[in-house]
């Protein structure tokens, strides 16, 4: 049995984020456990001033807090209840602190960690992926699913191919963790920047390929990857999950799938699957 972390700001139950988890585990007959998190980082900004003096007003902090903990509490019950209605084996982990780290450690012990794209926490930016989504994706312990703020379900599988060994591992892990959809309607995307049309690697990709889907076929695009690959999801991407390698633990790996991934989250409405090695 595989365990599958839904994660939530606690104070915000995401239904988009429950119910991808929900349908994911109840698929692969996994454990479900839901994450939520109150973040603690505000602690550090909850005082006034009296005579030019700081200090900490303790009445207001635990107003706070008690309407925070109120808010988790139902946010908590809302869960448990939609997978008591689906028949999902289920658990709830409260946990308080810094978010990111939180997430982190929770990640160390779980096969897949799902996420809604809007998760940003204390975070004034505008749009996703968020700076604590974007942190998530280079440090998490095991592949992170985001997903749509509004639910729909996908019935095919994109995997995008560029030749590098971490596109490889993430179309791996895939296949090893949902062993269930290989009957899904596969899509096998690479683009070359030249006009010619060898795949690199192509038969030994193909030999992976057959002991994992039934139904594949492969697209050989060329031009501008990033701008290529954005133009056939945006054209066949709908009830789509996209799946790829991620930006990876070093600065340069990091430099060059930003972008690309950013755009994803940001302008298509599909889960996407991401991994590193």
């Amino acid at each position: 049995m595989k365990k599958i972390l839904a994660v939530f700001d606690g104070t915000k139950y995401v239904e988009g984020t429950s119910k991808y988890a929900i349908e994911m585990a109840k698929t692969t007959g996994s454990m479900l456990v839901g994450i939520f998190i109150q973040d603690l980082r505000y602690l550090n900004f909850t005082y006034a001033y009296a005579w030019d003096q700081p200090f900490v007003d303790y009445t207001a902090l635990e107003n706070s807090q008690k309407g925070e903990f109120d808010k988790i509490n139902l946010n908590i019950k809302l869960f448990k209840r939609a997978c008591d209605e689906k028949g999902v084996h289920h658990k709830v982990h409260f946990d308080k602190g810094v978010p990111l780290q939180e997430v982190i450690q929770e990640s160390v012990f779980a096969d897949v960690l799902i996420i809604d794209s809007h998760t940003g926490f204390f975070s004034f930016s505008e749009g996703a992926p968020s700076p604590f989504l974007k942190d998530l994706m280079v440090d998490a312990h095991c592949p992170v699913m985001i997903v749509p703020h509004h639910y729909s379900y996908f019935d095919k599988i994109i995997l995008c191919y560029d030749g590098s060994p971490s596109s490889v591992y993430a179309i791996k892990m895939f296949a090893y963790l949902f062993p269930e959809l290989s009957g899904m309607e596969t899509s096998v995307v690479s683009v070359n920047e030249h006009s010619g049309n060898h795949l690199k690697e192509g038969s030994h990709l193909k030999e992976m390929i057959r002991q994992h889907y039934d139904d594949v076929n492969y697209e050989l695009l060329h031009g501008d990857a990033e701008e290529k690959l954005m133009q056939l999801l945006k054209q066949k991407g709908d009830n789509s999950i996209v799946v790829m390698g991620s930006f990876g633990r070093n600065a340069l790996s990091r430099f060059f799938h930003q972008s690309l991934s950013s755009r994803i989250i940001k302008e298509l409405n599909v889960p996407v699957f991401i991994t590193h090695q």
